[in-house]
């Protein structure tokens, strides 16, 4: 289900709920979030969340779109660790936000997920008028280790489809210069020793959210500058003709596709230098993609 959709639920299901309080700050501060003040809820965007994740992507949610702030907004994190009686606040920190045509991403930079269990985070937007807004508390469990791919992991040496096996017949149409991303397989790179980006995203067909044709213009422009060999695969869409839809169906299940877009850098050892999920500035891209090649 899109997680838009699962935030819209999770609005419904709190203003369903009363009075929803929420610590912060310190024992002597208290901010309490009403039912009807509860406009807006924090969506975890990432698929994979888990003890030390590098990264976490949120998005807000009022009912079916997303909340605007006056410019000049900041959005800050604060976060809940489990403790033997439920779950107490930890900390604080601000968050990176990334504007994909309009769309808000709110990004955390190493969340203190330092051990497995309930967690819970609130987000407060800081408002240049000096009032502020809150989101409910919203609870998930963060296990110990991940379900998918991470850096230091071997890339699976399963194929990937190619023009030859006729990838691009349902695709929307592929430039010339960008037809080498569909040349080659990730088994073929992996087994040559050669590394490359690898690019998760459906394009136009990603639940209407901009972030995946972003992903694709991003990967382009890697292509276009020579630097690395870069290849995209449309994990998810319309049904694809046997044995091309088996060979996309396998590739998503070894490399743990759960959401798009996601990018993984793949150095020469064959191993995961980096991953990506959902959204990436092309500075980070490009500073990891340089890391990889050193």
């Amino acid at each position: 289900m899109n997680r838009f959709v699962n935030g819209l639920l999770l609005l419904c299901g709190l203003i369903g709920a009363g009075l929803i309080s929420v610590s912060c700050g310190g024992t002597e501060q208290r901010l309490v979030v009403t039912a009807s003040e509860a406009s807006f809820v924090p969506v975890i965007e990432s698929s994979d969340v888990h003890v030390n994740v590098p990264r976490l992507v949120l998005t807000l949610l009022e009912r079916d779109a997303q909340p605007e702030f006056a410019a000049g907004a900041t959005f800050l994190i604060r976060y809940f660790e489990p403790t033997e009686g439920g779950i107490k606040f930890h900390s604080e920190a601000e968050l990176r936000e990334l504007n994909v045509e309009g769309l808000r991403y709110l990004i955390a930079d190493r969340p203190p997920f330092g051990v497995a269990g309930q967690w819970a985070i609130a987000v407060t937007v800081e408002l240049p008028n000096g009032t502020a807004e809150s989101t409910p508390r919203l609870s998930f469990l963060v296990p110990d280790a991940p379900n998918g791919l991470q850096a230091g992991d071997s890339a699976p040496t399963v194929e990937t489809p190619t023009i030859a096996d006729g990838v691009l017949e349902r695709m929307a149409d592929v430039p010339v210069e960008a037809r080498s991303m569909y040349e080659q397989s990730a088994s073929e790179l992996i087994a040559r020793e050669q590394p490359f980006l690898i690019v998760w995203t459906s394009a136009e067909r990603c639940a209407g959210r901009l972030a995946c044709a972003r992903a694709l213009e991003q990967a382009r422009a890697v292509l276009n500058r020579g630097e690395i060999t870069v290849l995209h695969v449309e994990p998810f869409g319309r049904p694809r003709r046997e044995p091309l839809q088996m060979l996309i169906d396998t590739a998503n299940e070894t490399w743990t596709i759960e959401a798009e877009p996601q990018f993984f850098i793949i150095d020469q050892d064959g191993v995961v230098a980096v991953r990506f999920e959902i959204v990436v500035t092309q500075s980070a891209l490009d500073a990891a993609i340089t890391a990889a090649l050193r």
